[in-house]
């Protein structure tokens, strides 16, 4: 029997789902679709006086918003994974980032528009939407590149929406029509931190000045579109909210009001009304519904009801489900779920919430002891949204099956799997958790200014409050270790693990841990596990590699690096490392390649400068050794070595003024009392 490799079995498996929709024939006449998911954006900061959104609100202009659009979930991959099969998220079964990925046997918008002859591409800003976790299926491009190097505050890779949409371009040049086009914005996620923008400006402030500079990308996107705008269907939609303080949260994930689930939806295009405003009520999860049904596509069930006011079949019942289970998977409280329906907001917790959303838009004022029946009524109907349909729980996420036998073949990798976490039940109510989480951002500032003792006693505080948190157990940890007790911190490292197995960030950490106490053995199975579940973890790489000099295996630390890249792992650090270590076999070519292409990805990187000026110069090319180590000071690669080394090549150029600038400065770390 001929078995059907990766590339043909996922040809099958669309042509499979296209013929259960009813797909026809592709056409010419099938307009194009472009979706523009904005992450972590707030309804109330797109349109409106002083809003800084004319791309967006142009866009309402020529088409329909639907002015009360609520996200399932106030986390990313949950929200986009509805976003791409029009279900909630008990019915696709991923539930919070990072730990579990897509069941391979949902359809998506871009496995039914491919097998119906459209060209599908998607860019993504944030590693927290890598392929890993099931959403590329159907895309014949999924461009997740990111540099390693470049994080945002949860530690994932991300790019801004000026690169995001450049490669976009790039994809959309010369491009005939049909095609579906997912562009991701992750710019207004935490940090706030806009080109232009003032640092010292409130949070609110710099947070606005995010989804301003997306709006900008936006524009520059629909502007560069093969064809006319008009003639193509456009949808910009939020995947969640931004809480900026309300109700004491200050960012997303945890409660289920309006900041955190109020996004905006805009649709315009071929077959949408012009000018039009829905009130309604809606999911955004009815996108996917209505995509398909204005491309041609008439049989959308698997995908459910589409979006009112478009003259296509909607539900007459606006009840809206949503829900969180970050606060179970994180904090190890109790998870929330709710529903909206009408005016009317219920949410399911150890205390229940019910909220007159007219009344009271800041919901402010819980009505659930007030209001018994409707309590009751909104209860049974949240059970049924709940309940409606079977159940899904989220496929293991798959490592990298080229990646996990190279790994095996090194003798890294035996042949288990990393156990998948569960969402907790019970546990605290998040609403009198969350002064735990004030508390907790004082100690992360204790820990931040060097006052790793006083955090520590705080991070132990808070864990024995709440001995079931993950974030907490993991700064007390890195309180630990900063303090020299490292023992102690691989024990809570390892207590977190055992709470949360799914999360990679700790195995690393762990990792980090073995290694500085010499336990190369155990930091040498821990960096392997890391690389089982995110293969292109480039510290990952970074550290086994340096597990391998260690242990005098200079042959094996050039292969890993070498696998890093074939793994795509976009980091600055491997290609610099493996640029030296080519240098230092002779393979000069080799070395010049790669420490460019590591400054390409990182520009203002003072040590990708170096190395990039250490091949020149063993490439006898001193003058231009001298002008890329120079760029490395003006990065801040200003370590007296470094200095002196460029003053004598300098000297040696008789560039002496020159020369005397580096030295002196040299000098002068020589004499800091630093």
């Amino acid at each position: 029997m001929v078995r059907p490799g990766p590339r043909s079995a996922g040809l099958l498996t669309a042509a499979l789902c296209a013929a259960a929709l009813g797909a026809a024939a592709p056409t010419a006449e099938r307009p194009p679709i472009v979706l523009l998911t904005l992450d972590t954006t707030r309804d109330d900061c797109v349109g409106g006086a002083g809003s800084g959104t004319p791309n967006l609100e142009r866009l309402a202009a020529r088409g329909t918003r639907f002015a009360r659009a609520l996200s399932p979930a106030p986390l990313t991959l949950p929200a986009h994974s509805s976003l791409l099969t029009g279900l909630d998220p008990p019915r696709h079964g991923v539930r919070d980032n990072g730990v579990g990925a897509l069941p391979g046997d949902l359809p998506t918008l871009a496995t039914v528009l491919r097998a119906r002859g459209y060209s599908t591409a998607a860019f993504v800003s944030s590693r927290v939407l890598d392929r890993r976790f099931g959403l590329h299926r159907g895309f014949e491009t999924y461009d997740d590149r990111m540099t390693a190097e470049q994080t945002g505050e949860q530690g994932y890779p991300e790019r801004d929406a000026a690169a995001v949409t450049e490669s976009a371009l790039r994809w959309l040049a010369g491009r005939r029509s049909p095609y579906f086009l997912w562009v991701h914005y992750y710019d207004p996620h935490a940090p706030y931190v806009a080109p232009g923008s003032d640092a010292a400006a409130p949070p609110g402030t710099r947070y606005r000045d995010e989804i301003r500079h997306v709006d900008a990308q936006v524009g520059r996107l629909l502007a560069g579109l093969p064809g006319p705008v008009e003639r193509t269907i456009v949808a910009a939609v939020g995947d969640h909210g931004e809480m900026l303080g309300e109700h004491g949260e200050r960012d997303h994930g945890v409660f289920l009001y309006r900041g955190s689930l109020d996004v905006p939806l805009i649709l315009g295009g071929p077959g949408v009304p012009r000018g039009r405003r829905v009130e309604k009520t809606v999911p955004t999860r009815a996108l996917a519904a209505t995509l398909l049904r204005l491309s041609g596509l008439e049989d959308t069930t698997a995908f459910g009801d589409a979006l009112p006011g478009l003259g296509l079949p909607s539900p007459a019942d606006a009840a809206v489900y949503s829900e969180t289970f970050l606060p179970a998977t994180a904090y190890g409280w109790s998870p929330l779920k709710a529903v909206t329906l009408d005016q009317l907001r219920y949410v399911e917790a150890p205390r229940p919430e019910l909220y007159d959303l007219a009344a009271d838009p800041g919901e402010s004022h819980n009505l659930a002891s007030e209001r018994p029946a409707e309590v009751a009524r909104l209860s049974a109907r949240l059970q049924q949204l709940d309940g409606a349909g079977p159940a899904r729980e989220a496929a293991a996420v798959a490592p990298d099956a080229a990646v996990a036998e190279a790994l095996r073949s090194l003798g890294y990798l035996s042949g288990a799997s990393a156990p998948r976490t569960v969402a907790r039940t019970g546990g605290m109510d998040p609403k009198d958790g969350m002064p735990l989480l004030s508390e907790f951002e004082r100690a992360k500032a204790q820990l931040g200014e060097g006052r790793a003792a006083e955090a520590r006693a705080l991070f132990e505080d808070l864990v024995r409050r709440n001995p079931g948190n993950v974030p907490f157990l993991s700064r007390l940890a890195e309180a630990e270790a900063a303090s020299g007790r490292r023992e102690a911190a691989l024990a809570t490292l390892r207590a977190a693990l055992q709470l949360n197995p799914s999360l990679d960030f700790l195995r690393l950490r762990m990792a980090d841990g073995y290694f500085e106490l010499g336990r190369l053995g155990e930091a040498r199975a821990e960096y392997a596990a890391t690389l089982a579940k995110d293969p292109r973890s480039a510290r990952a790489w970074m550290g086994l590699g340096e597990v391998a000099l260690r242990q005098g295996r200079p042959e094996e630390e050039l292969s890993l690096m070498r696998r890093a890249v074939a793994a795509g792992a976009q980091s600055a650090a491997v290609l610099s490392r493996l640029s030296q270590i080519e240098a230092g076999r002779g393979d000069l070519a080799a070395a010049e390649a790669h420490a460019e292409e590591a400054v390409g990805l990182l520009p203002d990187s003072g040590p990708a400068w170096w190395v990039w000026g250490e091949a020149a110069e063993k490439s006898g090319r001193p003058a231009e050794a001298a002008k890329r180590f120079a760029r490395a000071v003006e990065q801040g690669f200003e370590t007296r070595p470094a200095l002196l080394h460029l003053g004598r090549l300098l000297d040696g150029l008789g560039r002496t003024a020159e020369a005397r600038v580096y030295l002196e400065q040299a000098n002068r770390l020589l004499e800091s009392p630093r």
